[in-house]
């Protein structure tokens, strides 16, 4: 086979994990065979190389194609803002590609090359799992967000999270690629993959000796994997109901503010008088919240002088009809720290040596009656990269000048050290905000509702993706977060989705595109907990410390092998 023939195959991949996402996830279920092909090259990669007819760095060359096509693909609209955006595909088909050239590596020196295949497993849920932790967080595209559009297939995600979708989609593709080789072991053969007495008996052997299960162990392996997760998911579907006793009365505006020519151009005034315009209609004495999104009030204010924001101001007298109603927005703060405080966000104070603040992406909460003491706030935590937050700044502290324009604050920003709930004025209903990128960390999200939260109101603006599939997907990406706590997930947008998911993932209504909208909805209040929200990720934790000592194994196993071809 020619080396350009498995630059086809991995393009094949590419083409079948972009088909899965590309209409946001309509067709997530290829996920389950995308990877097949990239496990075909490897193989032969790892067969044929005797003459070493490739490098030893293959995997990654050979996987890349496959990778840069997915990436670019489902994220090419953050070039919308910049050209730095095409970065993006670039750098997470990269990492995608050692993942695959580590698995690669430790599958060639391993000793049980059956079980090897599932290297990858662990591999890849560490570098899932990194991509929550480190700098350059970007879970965007893991594997797991591929069922978004299929929540009658993943009520499982309330025990695993999304996570327990990529160990799904990992192991799914390779025992059915162990299916497709064994059941055509004489065409593998011809392509160059050496099936071993591990991996399949001989014809004589397989009619004569073996076993039903023998014979037929990686049918049963294929259909289990398919067929066990779906019908734990139809299970949990059918079986659960919601248990509650109240409902919170939420009026969403969507003022569709146009990010480039609208938002930042109209004064604060028209902003608002925008929102309280498509409010006032629906605006009553039974309002318990009245949402704006996120970075709604134009004003940049000190966070020790709220109160004499104008925007707040008018918001209070707005609601003065609505005993109870409480504002949620969002805005752009300043948080002066203690004297010389300096923290890796601080930003010195001008003529005043060893003042600093911080710059914050914040959600307030306040109602007619708030002073300045009452008026509750939360910090954006999970920072987009390259806007909000500067990757590996303290050790590269030039790149601040590197940050994208998306308007309001620029550069690193200050953050929370754990997820902060709204309560409401009477004190019965706790409300958890995620401000935009917040919501695709589902680890983060389910800490509002392990404390407490009856449900999530998330405040976003995606509307400097344009008309993409940026938005749809960050939508349905939000329906994970309702599964995964069975907590009803409440979208505030400036444009692009505002609307509503219960707690199964279904979308109970959603907006339009493009569109001044207010929406009002009746969500109930809901206080169990999941195994996940109690527990978070602590099933893949232990795939990732085995992924630790798998490589460092591997790489000492390697030096010992070549040690002993030098003697």
């Amino acid at each position: 086979m020619k080396k350009r023939s498995l630059v086809f195959i991995s393009f094949l991949s590419g083409l079948l994990m972009t088909l899965s996402w590309i209409n946001v996830m309509s067709l997530g279920f290829l996920m389950l065979i995308a990877f097949i092909p990239l496990l075909f090259v490897e193989d032969y990669i790892a067969n044929n190389n005797s003459e070493r007819r490739f490098s030893s760095s293959a995997a990654f060359t050979y996987s890349f194609p496959a990778f840069f096509i997915f990436t670019f693909t489902n994220t090419w609209w953050i070039s919308n803002a910049s050209a730095v955006g095409y970065v993006v595909p670039v750098a997470e088909a990269a990492f995608m590609s050692v993942i695959f050239q580590l698995y690669s590596f430790s599958k060639r020196i391993a000793d049980n090359k059956q079980g090897a295949y599932f290297f990858i497993v662990f591999y890849w849920v560490a570098f899932e799992f990194l991509q929550f932790k480190w700098d350059i967080n970007f879970p965007w595209l893991n594997l797991g967000n591929s069922f978004a559009a299929y929540p009658q297939l993943i009520q499982w995600y309330s025990v695993t999270g999304m996570e327990g979708g990529t160990l799904w989609i990992l192991l799914s593709n390779i025992l059915i690629y162990f299916l497709i080789i064994t059941t055509h072991r004489n065409k593998a053969a011809l392509y160059g993959i050496n099936l071993t007495k591990e991996f399949s008996l001989s014809s004589k052997e397989f009619s004569k000796k073996s076993s039903f299960f023998g014979k037929y162990k990686y049918w049963i392996f294929a259909v289990l994997i398919l067929a066990a997760p779906i019908t734990w998911s139809l299970i949990l579907w059918v079986d659960y109901e919601d248990e509650y006793s109240q409902t919170a009365d939420v009026l969403v505006v969507q003022p569709n503010l146009d990010p480039y020519n609208e938002q930042y151009v109209l004064s604060p005034q028209e902003v608002i008088a925008r929102v309280e315009n498509l409010a006032a209609p629906q605006l009553d004495e039974k309002t318990d919240f009245l949402v704006l999104p996120e970075s709604c009030i134009q004003e940049y204010a000190w966070e020790d002088r709220l109160m004499y924001v104008p925007s707040i101001e008018e918001l209070k007298l707005f609601t003065s009809k609505a005993a109870n109603c409480q504002v949620i927005a969002g805005i752009s703060t300043q948080k002066l720290l203690p004297q010389g405080q300096k923290t890796q966000a601080a930003r010195p104070i001008a003529n005043h040596e060893g003042l600093y603040y911080e710059s914050c992406n914040t959600a307030l909460m306040f109602n007619k009656y708030s002073s300045q003491k009452d008026i509750q706030s939360r910090h954006k935590s999970v920072l987009v990269v390259g806007v909000e937050k500067l990757p590996f700044k303290k050790y590269l502290p030039f790149i601040e000048k590197l940050a994208l324009n998306m308007g309001g604050t620029v550069g690193s920003l200050g953050t929370d050290k754990t997820a902060v709930n709204f309560f409401s004025a009477d004190k019965k209903i706790k409300v958890g905000v995620p401000i935009c990128w917040e919501s695709i960390d589902g680890n983060y999200c389910r800490e509002f509702v392990n404390s407490g939260a009856d449900f999530l109101q998330v405040i976003t603006n995606v509307g400097w993706w344009g008309d993409t599939p940026g938005y749809k997907q960050y939508f349905a990406i939000s329906r994970l977060r309702a599964i995964e706590n069975r907590r009803y997930v409440c979208i505030c947008a400036n444009t692009g989705f505002s609307g509503l998911v219960n707690a199964k993932g279904q979308v109970v209504d959603k907006g339009r595109y493009w569109q001044q909208e207010v929406f009002k909805y009746a969500v109930p209040q809901l206080n169990r907990q999941t195994f996940f929200t109690t527990h978070g990720d602590i099933i893949m934790r232990p795939l990732c410390f085995f992924a630790i000592l798998l490589l460092a194994y591997s790489i000492v196993r390697n030096k010992t092998k070549i040690k002993g071809k030098i003697k």
